[in-house]
């Protein structure tokens, strides 16, 4: 899969008037949205031989592949006391050269019980490292582009120390936002299966350019410094 994307910061101040926007440009309400995403450090190279079973993130040859980061993401805004299934998300570097979006090939599937084993603490695959919780969220879809608004918040000290696939889901309470000024992160991205397809990729590209140009003066849409999503290990 392969993502394309625009991001932008939203003053706290401005939250409520930006929904607003979003409502008439999409002609839709949005969708309140809460999610669980624990990180995780690859400590040994995933055995390509069974990523038919288990995720690897990019299938590349053991020559180039990097010990990277990779996240496992959960839908808590489920009925009380049903917790959504884990999605393993892996996430390359942006590719170089692109200037005018987020363009990088991305690894998404839903894993069950005998995937998150390798998860797991003194399984030797993964060392968990933090954890964060994404609310309140909102989500908007736009013909082909997903757009989340939401705040990012960190979770109390020591949660998930001992195995963070077991521990309670934090209370939302005791989290506090990242940014202490409330600000919350908007992205806006289109998704295609291959990345390869020209007439996908020009579809998606052409489509991310015109909403970034229809809600000019509204939305600040800008591309991040590649290399602050780079989620390859440091050092290895």
């Amino acid at each position: 899969m392969h993502e394309f994307a625009l991001h932008s910061q939203i003053p706290a101040t401005r939250h409520d008037q930006v929904l607003q926007i979003l409502a008439g440009v999409t002609a839709s309400q949005p969708t309140a949205t809460l999610e669980q995403t624990l990180i995780y450090r690859q400590a040994r190279l995933a055995d390509t031989g069974n990523s038919k079973k288990v995720p690897t993130g990019r299938q590349t040859t053991a020559q180039t592949q990097r010990l990277c980061y990779h996240k496992l993401v959960r839908d808590l805004k489920r009925p009380e006391g049903e917790k959504g299934l884990w999605t393993f998300r892996a996430e390359d570097v942006p590719l170089p050269g692109v200037q005018s979006m987020i363009s990088r090939p991305v690894t998404e599937q839903i894993v069950g019980e005998a995937e998150l084993e390798r998860f797991r603490q003194g399984n030797g695959w993964y060392k968990y490292i933090n954890q964060y919780v994404a609310s309140p969220g909102h989500r908007f879809v736009h013909n082909n582009i997903v757009i989340r608004i939401n705040r990012i918040l960190s979770v109390p000290e020591g949660t998930g120390a001992l195995e963070a696939l077991d521990a309670p889901v934090p209370t939302l309470s005791d989290c506090k936002p990242v940014d202490p000024s409330g600000t919350y992160y908007f992205e806006a991205c289109v998704r295609v299966e291959d990345g390869g397809n020209s007439r996908l990729v020009e579809q998606a590209t052409t489509e991310l350019m015109a909403f970034k140009k229809q809600v000019e003066g509204a939305i600040d849409l800008r591309v991040p410094e590649r290399l602050a999503l780079d989620t390859r290990v440091k050092g290895t």
